[in-house]
């Protein structure tokens, strides 16, 4: 038996597993264990695990849906999949669903990963997290690993008046009696709203320091590719509607963006190809799809932060939406060279466009095709973290995998990881 141990954001527990769905020859029975299941976490396994199931591997998931950590969009997901999934909780408060377990177990070898992981963003790759990886050897050591998952058994193979399989009628149920949450609701039970919480400036700097944590993966392109045809077509939808005659404009964000809609995503990081920064005419200002914005608002800050201001020129109006917080902007060329400036970011109604003021790229020598990685930081100096990486740079081989998705009318990309 080999004991080895996971120390996230060192290692990255759910890198590590993703490798292991990846085996060759892949596994012949795999059990996923945890308390809470983020939708967008669940949604970057959902290939790896249809492939092994299409394969025959035998594959559990076994869900806790307490304290508001797991929401009806996450099961509405897993049930489509097709995939042998119990739900585990105790009708009285004060017995919590809690573990987070994962099971592997091939001919040669059995894996067991125990630890404080969630299937969430921050459970697989963000947070600070602490897990045991067991290997036992087979068959040599067969008896210490079914003696091992004997004992794990409850949290394996759940059998009793707690656990319930899930299907169409108790997802319904568990609807109807409002004992799910939806996604965005679910995040604020797992204590994570996408982004921290602002410092109190009055009180002075923070204590606490920082210190930087590598991004997740890519979000898988197919997956983000249908949330933004969806949301390309909803807003089609909304322009095609009858305007209304004679109708006063409100002193509200324009309806390009569908607000009541939830976040889909909880970005760490966003990934984009530049357009031409330098040159005549051109002033200095990078625009970001719309439909960026709609899958990520709060990573925006959008429509909270934003505020109305009227532009009169040659007789017309022009509306703007604007936020001008903090960004420090920095290329991988020169990393010492840190530039913290206010940046304006807004929505220019008149066009239905977002852009954000580009100059500190241009200065730091950015241009079209390009790569700028922006991450929310939230910290009481500074909201946005914004970084170059020029054509042939290591980090532009690399952040060019999470640019996914072709902006429309253009031949520019982005993605989110």
């Amino acid at each position: 038996m080999k004991v080895d141990y996971i120390a996230q954001p060192d290692t990255q527990l759910g890198k590590v597993l993703s490798k292991m769905l990846d085996a060759d020859p892949p596994a012949s029975r795999i059990v996923f264990v945890s308390a809470f299941v983020s939708l967008q976490t669940i949604m970057r396994l959902k290939q790896q695990i249809l492939d092994l199931q299409g394969n025959g591997v035998d594959i559990r998931f076994v869900l806790g849906i307490d304290l508001g950590g797991t929401s009806q969009e996450v099961l509405k997901e897993i049930l489509g999949w097709n995939i042998d999934t119990k739900l585990v909780k105790h009708r009285r408060p004060g017995h919590t669903f809690h573990p987070k377990l994962y099971l592997f177990e091939w001919k040669t070898r059995g894996t067991i990963i125990i630890g404080s992981n969630n299937i969430t963003e921050g459970g697989f790759f963000g947070n600070y997290e602490g897990a045991a990886h067991i290997t036992y050897t087979l068959p040599r050591e067969t008896e210490d690993f079914i003696n091992a998952c004997n004992k794990l058994e409850r949290f394996l193979k759940p059998d009793s008046p707690v656990s319930y399989q899930l299907t169409e009628q108790l997802l319904a149920e568990l609807a109807d009696r409002d004992e799910l949450p939806t996604e965005a609701e679910a995040r604020v039970g797992r204590n994570f709203t996408g982004k921290s919480k602002r410092l109190n400036v009055e009180k002075g700097k923070s204590i606490f320091g920082t210190e930087d944590i590598a991004a997740p993966p890519p979000l898988p392109a197919d997956v983000l590719e249908r949330l933004v045809k969806d949301v390309r077509a909803r807003r089609q939808a909304v322009k095609k509607l009858p305007k209304k005659k004679n109708s006063k404009r409100e002193s509200a964000p324009p309806v390009f963006i569908d607000e009541h809609s939830s976040d889909f995503l909880l970005p760490a990081a966003f990934y984009m190809t530049l357009p031409t920064l330098q040159g005549d005419k051109i002033p200095g200002e990078a625009r970001i799809p719309l439909e960026a914005i709609e899958l990520a608002k709060e990573f925006w800050g959008w429509p909270d932060e934003y505020t109305k201001e009227v532009s009169p020129r040659a007789g017309n109006d022009r509306i703007y939406w604007n936020w001008r917080p903090n960004w420090q902007v920095w290329s991988v060329d020169s990393p010492d060279d840190v530039t913290t400036q206010a940046v304006r970011m807004y929505m220019y109604e008149n066009s239905s466009d977002f852009r954000f003021y580009a100059r500190p790229l241009v200065n730091a020598g950015g241009d079209r095709d390009d790569i700028v990685r922006i991450r929310r930081i939230a910290q009481s100096d500074v909201e946005y973290e914004c970084v170059l990486a020029r054509k042939g740079t290591t980090e532009y081989n690399e952040w060019i995998k999470s640019c996914t998705q072709a902006v429309r009318n253009s031949p520019r990309h982005f993605g989110y990881a």
